[in-house]
C-alpha cells in the first residue's frame, strides 16, 4: 500500500461509490473550502495501483487541519484504518500542521425518541487503533458542533413510493400540520443567485433568536456555485401574499440528502414553513430516488427540552450517535502560540 495525493477524478468516483461518502469528503466541499481560503489536500491510500481510502483536509491557515467525517475506507479492514492513520501523520508533520483532528464516519449507536438504543455497534477496535498513534478522543459530546457533528436524524425512504406513503410514518401532529401547509404555502426552489439576501433573511432571523452568527451571501453564493445541481436553495412562502416564511438549503450526495442550514422567519412561524419544506425534502428524495435523508445536527438530549429533536421525530426517523472526534497533537509549541494569537485578537475586540 502507499500513501498518496489522490487526483480529483479518482477521489470523487472512490468517494461516490463508498457506503461511507458524504459531502464533506467532496470535491465540491474541497473547492468551497479554497474559496474561503482554507488549504486542502485531496489524499488517500491505493493498493496495486487501486484507490481504497481517500480523505479531504481541510487545514486553517493557522495550520490546524481537520478531517470531517472522514477518512472514507473500510472501517472493518483495521490494517487499512491502522496503515492510512500512520502514514496521514507522516504527511501531516511534512506539511508543517501543527495539530489533526479527525472525526471518522462511524456511527456507535442509533437511538429512539426517548433515547433508548436500537442498535449498537462495536467499536473497540477503530478506539484502539486511534489510541496506538497517540489520538485523543474528544469525548461523548452532546452538543451541535462545527466540525463535525455527533448527532444526527436520519429518515429512511427505502419502500416508499411516495409522500402519502411517507405521511403513514409520520405522526398524527405532523401530518395534520403538512396538510394545512399545503393549502397556506408554496415551495419553490431559487432559480439564480439574487434571490440569495432575501432566502438568507429567514435563516438570520432564526439565528439571531438562537444567537448564532449566520454566513455572509457570499458564502451561499459560493455554495451555489461549488455544488452546482447537487445543491438546492428552498423557501416557503405564503400564497396569499408571498411572504417569506422558512428557508432551507439541501445538498443531495448519492448517498444522501442533507438538509444542511434552515430558518423561518419568527413572526411566521405558525404557518409550518419547515414542516412543509420536509414534505418537499421527502418527495425530492423519491423522485431522485434517493432513500436516506438526513436531517442534520442536533443536539444529543433526549428530554423534554429538545423541541428540535421532537420535530424531526414527527416525521418518523431515529437519531444516529457518531464516534465522535479524535485530537492528535503534532506542535505542541505552534499550537500554543495559535491559541495566544486568538486570544490576543479576541480580546482586541
Amino acid at each position: 500500500m502507499i500513501f498518496c495525493t489522490i487526483p480529483e477524478k479518482d477521489f470523487t468516483q472512490f468517494e461516490q461509490n463508498n457506503k461511507y461518502g458524504n459531502f464533506f469528503q467532496s470535491v465540491p466541499r474541497a473547492n468551497l473550502r479554497k474559496k474561503m481560503k482554507y488549504i486542502t489536500h485531496l489524499v488517500g491510500v491505493k493498493a496495486n495501483k487501486k484507490v481504497v481510502a481517500v480523505a479531504l483536509i481541510v487545514e486553517k491557515q493557522d495550520h490546524e487541519a481537520w478531517i470531517q467525517l472522514g477518512p472514507i475506507l473500510d472501517y472493518t479492514n483495521i490494517e487499512l484504518l491502522d496503515f492510512f492513520l500512520k502514514e496521514v501523520i507522516v504527511y501531516a508533520k511534512a506539511h508543517g500542521i501543527v495539530m489533526l483532528e479527525i472525526f471518522p464516519p462511524i456511527v456507535i449507536r442509533t437511538r429512539r425518541v426517548d433515547g433508548s438504543t436500537i442498535e449498537e455497534f462495536d467499536c473497540s477496535e477503530i478506539f484502539n487503533t486511534f489510541n496506538k498513534y497517540g489520538f485523543q478522543h474528544e469525548g461523548f459530546t452532546i452538543e451541535i458542533e462545527n466540525k463535525a457533528n455527533r448527532w444526527m436524524f436520519v429518515k429512511d425512504l427505502s419502500g416508499l413510493k411516495n409522500l402519502r406513503d411517507a405521511e403513514l410514518t409520520m405522526n398524527s401532529s405532523t401530518r395534520k400540520k403538512l396538510h394545512k401547509t399545503q393549502r397556506e404555502l408554496e415551495i419553490k426552489a431559487l432559480k439564480d443567485k439574487s434571490e440569495l439576501p432575501e432566502w438568507r433573511s429567514a435563516l438570520l432571523d432564526s439565528n439571531n433568536r438562537n444567537h448564532i452568527s449566520t454566513r455572509d451571501v457570499k458564502y451561499f453564493e459560493d455554495m451555489w456555485d461549488a455544488f452546482g445541481e447537487n445543491i438546492v436553495f428552498i423557501e416557503a412562502r405564503r400564497k396569499d401574499n408571498n411572504e417569506l416564511v422558512s428557508s432551507e438549503v439541501d445538498i443531495f450526495h448519492p448517498n444522501e440528502m442533507v438538509a444542511f442550514v434552515a430558518g423561518t422567519i419568527e413572526k411566521n412561524k405558525h404557518f409550518n414553513g419547515s414542516t412543509a419544506i420536509k414534505g418537499w425534502n421527502i418527495e425530492e428524495c423519491l423522485r431522485r430516488g434517493q432513500t436516506r435523508m438526513n436531517l442534520y445536527g442536533m443536539k444529543g438530549d433526549f428530554s423534554a427540552n429538545n423541541p428540535l429533536l421532537f420535530f424531526k421525530n414527527g416525521l418518523g426517523g431515529f437519531t444516529e450517535e457518531y464516534i465522535g472526534g479524535f485530537r492528535l497533537v503534532l506542535n505542541k509549541k505552534q499550537l500554543f502560540i495559535n491559541k495566544v494569537k486568538r486570544h490576543l485578537h479576541i480580546g482586541k475586540n
